[in-house]
């Protein structure tokens, strides 16, 4: 078992958001003027806000990569059992998960599912719809993610030693941290494999990495004595 769960790799350790900063990014989407607001199309500058703030919760709280969450469907959202289907097509170990949404989610998408589906999807079958695509592309949500939340917060400069910048990726990776941190403090160890299966990790030596990133659980193995 300590072999399989020795963290050898000398890689970069992913740089992650504090939970305040998470709030802060919404905040600054929701304020954002960068949104059509002009007559005959404030509507759409409404809707665009909106998704944009229900994607990039959506990459946080299911801790999902960039492109999972950009081709969700409606169908694979089960607001009634709180419970949604990640298709293994859209991610790199080709499987399929469930796993559950939060509260905070389904509230977001409660939201979101208010604007009229006829004029504002076009029939689209994803929940997050573009006006060139019936999705919007991970390529684009970046772009978006940079401009209308990382740069106007300053956040987009701040870097680690090695030069890894925060970018969207980095939503999932603070969601590991934050489970990670979450189960130390409840249970005094955290629960990789759990953590593991909700991220959809194929090898438990992707989900060590993010023991090396939390301070507190440095601070645990400093108490150890013989």
């Amino acid at each position: 078992m300590k072999e399989r769960l020795n963290y050898n790799g000398t890689r970069k350790l992913p740089k992650t958001f504090e939970k305040t900063q998470i709030n802060s990014i919404v905040n600054q989407l929701m304020k954002s003027e960068d949104y059509w607001n002009s007559k005959g199309y404030a509507d759409w500058g409404k809707f665009l806000k909106m998704r944009d703030i229900a994607i990039i919760l959506t990459i946080y709280l299911l801790g999902l990569r960039p492109k999972e969450a950009c081709c969700l469907k409606f169908e694979d959202i089960n607001i009634k059992n709180a419970m949604v289907k990640i298709r293994g097509e859209n991610n790199k170990v080709r499987k399929d998960r469930i796993i559950p949404l939060p509260k905070a989610l389904i509230q977001i998408y409660k939201e979101y599912f208010r604007f009229p589906q006829e004029r504002f999807w076009k029939g689209s079958k994803y929940l997050f719809p573009s006006f060139q695509n019936p999705h919007i592309s991970a390529e684009r949500l970046k772009h978006i993610f940079r401009e209308k939340a990382l740069k106007p917060l300053g956040l987009w400069e701040i870097s680690d030693k090695l030069g890894s910048k925060r970018t969207l990726y980095k939503l999932r990776h603070s969601r590991a941290s934050h489970i990670l941190k979450k189960q130390i403090e409840e249970m005094g160890q955290p629960d990789l494999y759990a953590i593991a299966n909700f991220l959809g990790h194929s090898d438990i030596r992707s989900t060590v990495v993010y023991l090396h990133t939390d301070e507190e659980y440095n601070e645990y193995l400093r108490t150890w004595v013989d």
